[in-house]
């Protein structure tokens, strides 16, 4: 009688285990099967959240081409009102000069512009005349300075042209 208690105990302890092992099973299940449930929600929020995002990120980007685009026409107007404003200066300019020009016409004798201007020719050739020879003698000088780096200095007379002779040549014209 003791074997069989103890058998009705072992059985009984037995079923008790293979319960308890069953319900933690199943409590195992539905709790795998929440997680998955909860994984699952997270991942259609996250989807959203992205889609909302990605949304959002084409508005700007819409925003921001229709902004460059509105400020390219901005520039393409005022560019060309730029462009008109500066032909009516232009215009303005030529005839303001037109006017002044027939206005110094009346005002100057034709003999006197034609002396005037053949005297400031006559003043460019000699200015330029002069320019040159103020080259060649700047050359010779570095020339010299040259020279005397390398030796011992020496004396050499000076040779300036005669300022007299060039004012002749003005007067003469003039």
């Amino acid at each position: 009688a003791v074997v069989s208690t103890q058998s009705t105990g072992n059985t009984e302890s037995l079923e008790r285990a293979q319960s308890s092992a069953a319900s933690a099973q199943e409590e195992t299940k539905r709790q795998a099967i929440m997680y998955e449930r909860s994984i699952q929600k997270l991942h259609q929020e996250i989807e959203l959240v992205k889609v909302d995002e990605e949304q959002r990120q084409r508005n700007i980007v819409k925003a921001l081409e229709q902004e460059v685009e509105t400020q390219r026409g901005l520039t393409r107007h005022q560019e060309k009102r730029c462009r008109m404003l500066q032909l009516e200066m232009e215009e303005k300019l030529t005839r303001t000069k037109l006017i002044y020009e027939e206005k110094m016409r009346g005002v100057m004798p034709m003999s006197v512009r034609e002396e005037l201007e053949e005297t400031i020719a006559a003043l460019k050739a000699q200015s330029s005349i002069l320019e040159q020879k103020a080259n060649i003698l700047q050359s010779e000088l570095d020339s010299r300075g040259n020279r005397t780096a390398h030796k011992t200095p020496t004396r050499t007379p000076n040779k300036t042209p005669n300022r007299n002779q060039n004012r002749g040549a003005v007067k003469a014209k003039g």
